[in-house]
């Protein structure tokens, strides 16, 4: 005889839901064992100069993928955070989504690295929209100048239009194709940010000091978003929103500050003001690299377009008491170094140089007459070709200025010359950095967009004269008649 126990309901009740309970819990664990751990990032570089990619998140992922000899790479991962990652080929830089058990692969030219990138695998539908919002935005932000001079409620009202129907959109995308809850959230920050970036930027790019024209009236939500940011995070160096945003905010509060102590206009070039904004960034951040990152940008574009010697020695100075990267400190103290022998009435240092018909020459016997020297990569296309076709104004209009374009790009000579025909160069007097490496100290070229006008003898007249100058006419003819 089997014997038969009869429990209460109480009883039986607890016992069933202990059950479930214990059924549930095998279920789940059962799916997060099931779920992969390895995530697969790999790609194809197509005609690539450099022979790897780094993939970096700023925290505990910092990797080196080598290409082989087809230029493809492939790395795998062992629990990889979820989250954003930054995918960097020298020169070019790529914002991506990975989750844990990932497979993805990425596909670039390097001709056109931004308009060739494309995704294949899992997530590939949310990392296409990334890369469609990195290319609105940087339109975007361009079309919002034409509000500059407009009331800060007008602007702001503008601002807020953009954010909510990129806000739509993604919602809109995110429901026809299922995007990852967390890609989602990454990608709503990333339209918030650059609409703060937006704001902060306002008063640097409006015409008048809102801090000071009291006709101005600024409504109480237009910097209300600072409240609301956390800035002092490491990873948020993966949001491409977040350089800009950081930068915006730092020269704002600059310019605020200085316009409380004084009602005179604020020189955005000069030391003191960009002195105030290494004192603004050290207050931003407790976080040392953050704090490194940001001061040493600072410091490299101060130094990078400077006319004063002794101001960049001083804000050198400034930096140093700031920066605890002793590698970048360095860097610093040395590109300061060169600039400063730089100066005008200096002798720049000779060369050599690679010609259109692949001979080796020297800058001294290209040099026959006062000549302005411009520097190019093809890294930065739209600057190469914008550059060429002032240049070729420019040397329509003044016979007596010898202009020379100098590749700095390290390419083969075919590589080279591709870049030459397919963009049409070659009606300008084209030449090629023989070694870069060996003369990048003595020129700090690592800013790649920069023109030195020089006499005859290789003495220095302009270190960095802006082509694009709206006064550069009235420059030349001064350089022209001394």
């Amino acid at each position: 005889m089997i014997e038969i126990f009869t429990l209460s309901r109480k009883r039986t009740s607890k016992a069933y839901y202990y059950i479930i309970g214990m059924l549930l819990f095998a279920s789940l664990l059962s799916c997060e064992e099931d779920k992969p751990t390895i995530t697969s990032v790999s790609g194809k570089i197509v005609n690539p100069k450099y022979s790897y990619v780094v993939l970096t998140n700023y925290d505990n992922v910092h990797d080196t993928l080598q290409l082989d000899e087809e230029g493809i790479f492939r790395k795998t991962f062992d629990k990889l955070d979820s989250g954003l990652y930054t995918i960097f080929y020298p020169g070019e830089s790529q914002w991506v989504f990975l989750d844990q058990g990932d497979s993805l692969s990425i596909r670039a030219n390097t001709r056109a690295f931004d308009e060739t990138i494309a995704f294949t695998g899992t997530h590939d539908r949310e990392n296409t929209f990334l890369i469609n919002l990195f290319s609105q935005i940087e339109d975007s932000n361009m079309d919002m100048l034409k509000f500059e001079n407009k009331s800060p409620r007008v602007f702001y009202d503008n601002v807020h239009k953009v954010k909510e129907e990129r806000l739509a959109k993604l919602k809109e995308a995110s429901k026809k194709y299922v995007f990852n809850p967390r890609f989602v959230e990454f990608a709503e920050f990333i339209i918030k940010l650059n609409s703060y970036y937006e704001l902060e930027r306002y008063p640097i790019i409006h015409d008048s000091n809102i801090y000071i024209d009291k006709d101005v009236n600024v409504p109480e939500e237009f910097f209300a978003h600072r409240n609301r940011v956390e800035i002092d995070l490491p990873k948020l160096l993966n949001n491409f929103a977040y350089r800009p945003y950081v930068n915006a905010l730092a020269s704002n509060l600059a310019y605020r500050n200085l316009s409380k102590r004084s009602s005179k206009d604020i020189d955005l070039n000069n030391y003191i003001y960009n002195k105030e904004r290494l004192k603004v960034i050290d207050s931003l951040f407790e976080n040392d690299q953050l704090q490194n990152v940001f001061v040493a940008g600072e410091i490299r574009n101060f130094i990078r377009g400077r006319k004063n010697a002794e101001e960049i020695n001083l804000l050198v100075k400034d930096f140093l008491a700031i920066s605890t990267d002793e590698k970048i400190n360095e860097e610093i103290a040395q590109m300061a170094a060169t600039y400063i022998s730089l100066d005008p009435g200096n002798e720049l240092p000779d060369f050599d140089l690679r010609n259109m018909d692949n001979e080796r020459t020297s800058l001294s016997k290209q040099v026959k007459k006062l000549t302005v020297l411009y520097y190019w990569s093809i890294q930065d296309k739209d600057y190469a070709l914008s550059i060429h076709d002032q240049v070729k104004d420019l040397q329509l209009k003044y016979p007596e200025i010898e202009f020379i374009g100098i590749n700095i790009d390290q390419l083969d000579f075919d590589q080279w010359q591709d870049i030459i025909a397919n963009n049409d160069f070659r009606n300008s007097r084209e030449y090629q950095l023989y070694d870069k490496s060996a003369i990048n100290r003595q020129l700090a070229l690592r800013n790649s967009n920069r023109s030195m006008v020089v006499d005859r003898k290789l003495t220095i007249i302009d270190p960095n004269i802006n082509l694009f100058y709206y006064k550069i006419e009235s420059t030349l003819l001064g350089y022209i008649n001394r």
